[in-house]
């Protein structure tokens, strides 16, 4: 079945004929399409998905990367209890507000990945660091072993853990400062491009009740109004040559996405359809071809002005 029949049947039921299932699916493919839409709408397995670790980071300054950025990629462990308002952990920052905000409170990477990654990069024989293909290598504040992935996690999936609300808002969108951080620079398997062509860069948070969390609670599911339309698929949105125009368009309409993924994806409807170049967010700079000046991704010291809660 087209997926964008699918997302249709969420994001715009009454506008659904149904002869448009009907005539594109017998009834074998029907029963394997509504198996999976249960597996996805029910809550997480019996053992439950449960953090591993939190991290958070300050930002600092690192000389032999592109024009010597700022980051707080560089994440240590907490220890007991986490405070989380609507910029995240408090003792979290980010360098550039592109990389932070109340729709990006909160980055979780599954620590399967790194196993995937080490992988790739193995049969490939690109170099990389591979020391540093461990927790909290990409940045990240939470970290999961439990089967959570950009497959199994929904935009819009809002969950309970500990007495914080949370609700996922987006795909990470990969920037070339990991290619500096894994000491990875052949062009032709940066590790920025090459998570992004595998969706698996990880997904972002808002926080829609500020409380406390730590390693061991468990991700309680109350929500998830957009079962068919997992990370993984969001992220094809911008990583995929040919993908559905129709669930172009309705991603780019769809208000539990964060703005600026629907605003890649009515830059993409701008173009035919045809993907919108991501050069400048994955190899660094402000190069890169059919890429608007105001949808670059800004390098210098304008954009190191911390986010704003790194000011309390």
């Amino acid at each position: 079945l087209r997926p964008h029949i699918w997302l249709r049947c969420v994001l715009e039921p009454d506008r659904l004929d149904m002869g448009d299932i009907l005539s594109t699916e017998d009834a074998s493919v029907r029963e394997a399409r509504e198996n999976r839409a249960k597996e996805r709408a029910m809550a997480p397995g019996p053992t439950g998905w449960k953090v591993d670790k939190v991290f958070a980071g300050k930002i600092r300054s690192y000389d032999k990367w592109y024009r010597g950025a700022r980051s707080g990629i560089d994440k240590k462990e907490l220890e007991g209890q986490v405070e989380v308002d609507e910029l995240g952990i408090l003792e979290d920052q980010q360098a550039r507000t592109s990389h932070g905000g109340t729709g990006r409170a909160l980055l979780h990477f599954a620590q399967e990945s790194y196993t995937r990654i080490e992988a790739i990069y193995k049969k490939s024989g690109a170099e990389i660091d591979f020391s540093r293909l461990i927790a909290p290598g990409f940045g990240e504040n939470i970290s999961t072993s439990c089967g959570m992935n950009e497959h199994t996690v929904c935009i819009g999936d809002e969950f309970e853990l500990g007495s914080a609300t949370i609700r996922v808002t987006q795909p990470r969108a990969p920037c070339f400062h990991l290619n500096h951080r894994f000491s990875c620079q052949d062009r032709k398997n940066l590790l920025s491009s090459t998570v992004e062509a595998h969706c698996m860069a990880g997904w972002l948070y808002a926080v829609i009740k500020p409380g406390r969390f730590k390693a061991g609670d468990e991700f309680v599911l109350k929500k998830r109004p957009l079962p068919h339309l997992s990370v993984a698929y969001a992220h094809q949105m911008v990583s995929k040559q040919e993908f559905p125009v129709e669930d172009v368009k309705l991603m780019a309409e769809c208000g539990l996405l964060d703005p600026k993924w629907r605003n890649f994806a009515k830059a993409r409807i701008s173009a035919d359809n045809a993907p919108v170049s991501m050069s400048a967010r994955l190899l660094g700079g402000k190069k890169g071809a059919h890429v608007p000046e105001e949808r670059r991704d800004p390098v210098g010291p304008k954009d190191n002005k911390p986010v704003s809660k790194n000011e309390r």
